[in-house]
């Protein structure tokens, strides 16, 4: 069965009994649908708006392995997304993709995330080298995959743009990369066409009810605004920065929101090329990054309680936007930041009351929220195989592991300018409900280009039945900030 609307509905309709229901369609969501159906678990995915809509499509964009957490004395959580990586680049295809850093040392400017004592000129290169050595040593990194130190020439030689002045040596490391909303669909399109999974977006739960050892569901279609009950045996509520629904919101985990801006900038206007830079300090003592993205440059994240929008559309405000910008012309030597487009993501933290949100853990955590019923908050990036791993092995006394992922090519040769062959196969094969879908979510078109791609609007409309969706574009892309 395709990954189709239609055909997923269809199915719906079909078959209302299942042995899993998962709440949430990001990225640690669609891996627990895709690891319960290849194990032939009959399993639906239930998302309110599209998929990878959240945080999933709004990240840095990196499968790293947490070397600020290293100075946290983190180690576990080092070490797994260090173990994580190993795996992901052999089941991921090129949506795994190896990234060289360089972590530049300045002089009277050390690395935000080293205890202060570590922070003097002389002591500072040689903590944060004892970090990387450690960084290889947790990761198993041969060889050719260790960090090295590079001259101050050499620095300049491949950052011909970033800033001289005061600049003493370089580290370079390794780390990885992926498309987080291309992740989330391969993974949903392997369940769903390879595995038989279910997987519908735009559907709210509206109540859950307990009766017996099944759970009842109430679901209504926010495109044709049918309804549906649906029965389940267990649950796993993958809901990020959302509560659960129905009776059970008063039971949703306690979390404290983190929001985490990025600008887009075009080409390659700070000169970094095919690697990435670490921004070792940042006026509120943290850590910034620059990377590649597909032909054009990623610069973020911020780290902030209080963010801009609704928890659907958050969206990077001025004074996020000023905060990067600043710290671009902190470590290049450029006269005007020119950028595309910006995004913000919220993230889910654990609630440490008190404690500020960049100093708590990004490690993920679980809730038994009645039997047979858990809800997942937190993790990382890196650690979705493994959150959606150990969340089903709760539930079912069975092992689970991700199966090398099909269509790969598929997704990422999807054009970032309209394309009707590209439409076709999103319509077909990935689940697009919306204009937006396909803009923001399966393409980058409305990421790189100005005004949200709006000035390819005209040729998508044609393809959508509802007169009600050009309205509705124009308002998201206003919400997400691109127009």
């Amino acid at each position: 069965m395709n990954f189709s609307r239609l055909d997923q509905i269809h199915s719906l309709e079909e078959n209302n009994k299942f042995e899993l229901l998962v709440i949430g369609g990001g990225v640690v969501g669609s891996a627990i649908l895709e690891l319960a159906a290849s194990q032939g678990i009959n399993s639906l995915l239930i998302e309110k708006n599209d998929f990878s809509s959240g945080a999933s499509s709004r990240s840095t964009k990196l499968l790293h392995g947490g070397i600020r957490y290293l100075p946290q004395l983190q180690f576990g959580l080092v070490r797994e997304s260090l173990k994580e990586q190993k795996i992901l680049e052999q089941v991921l295809g090129k949506l795994y993709k190896p990234l060289k850093l360089l972590a530049p040392v300045f002089k009277d400017n050390g690395f935000s995330d080293l205890p202060r004592i570590l922070q003097s000129n002389f002591i500072a290169p040689i903590a944060f080298k004892i970090g990387l050595t450690l960084y290889d040593f947790l990761g198993q990194r041969k060889k050719d995959q260790r960090h090295t130190l590079i001259s101050k020439e050499d620095t300049f030689r491949l950052f011909p743009k970033l800033k001289k002045n005061k600049l003493t040596k370089s580290f370079i490391f390794q780390d990885a990369q992926t498309e987080d909303a291309k992740l989330v669909l391969t993974l949903l399109r392997n369940a769903v066409e390879i595995n038989n999974a279910t997987a519908l977006n735009y559907v709210k739960i509206t109540d859950i009810i307990r009766t017996g050892d099944m759970y009842k569901v109430s679901l209504i279609d926010d495109i044709n605004k049918k309804k549906y009950t649906v029965e389940s045996k267990k649950i796993i509520a993958a809901t990020g920065v959302h509560n659960l629904p129905g009776m059970y919101e008063s039971k949703s985990s306690k979390i404290k929101l983190s929001g985490g801006a990025h600008l887009i900038l075009e080409g390659d206007p700070l000169g970094i090329g095919k690697n990435g830079v670490l921004l070792p300090q940042t006026e509120d003592n943290r850590v910034m990054f620059v990377l590649p993205w597909t032909g054009n440059t990623i610069v973020g994240t911020t780290d902030t309680e209080e963010f801009s929008g609704s928890l659907d559309r958050p969206y990077a405000n001025s004074k996020d936007k000023d905060y990067l910008i600043r710290h671009i012309k902190k470590y290049f030597n450029i006269d005007e930041v020119k950028y595309i487009s910006s995004w913000t993501g919220l993230r889910a933290l654990i609630d440490s009351s008190g404690t500020n949100s960049k100093n708590i853990s990004r490690g993920h955590f679980y809730k038994n929220i009645d039997e047979n019923f858990i809800q997942i908050s937190g993790g990382k990036l890196t650690g979705f195989r493994v959150i959606a791993k150990e969340s089903l092995e709760q539930l079912f006394s069975q092992n689970f592991e991700l199966n090398k992922q099909e269509f790969v090519d598929s997704i990422l040769n999807l054009e970032s300018q309209f394309n009707y062959k590209d439409l076709q196969l999103c319509l077909n094969h990935y689940c697009v409900v919306k204009p937006t879908d396909y803009l923001l979510r399966r393409t980058r078109i409305s990421w790189f280009n100005q005004n949200g791609g709006k000035s390819f609007l005209d040729k998508v409309m044609v393809h959508f039945d509802s007169t009600l969706y050009l309205e509705q574009t124009i308002e998201e892309l206003k919400d997400e900030g691109l127009l």
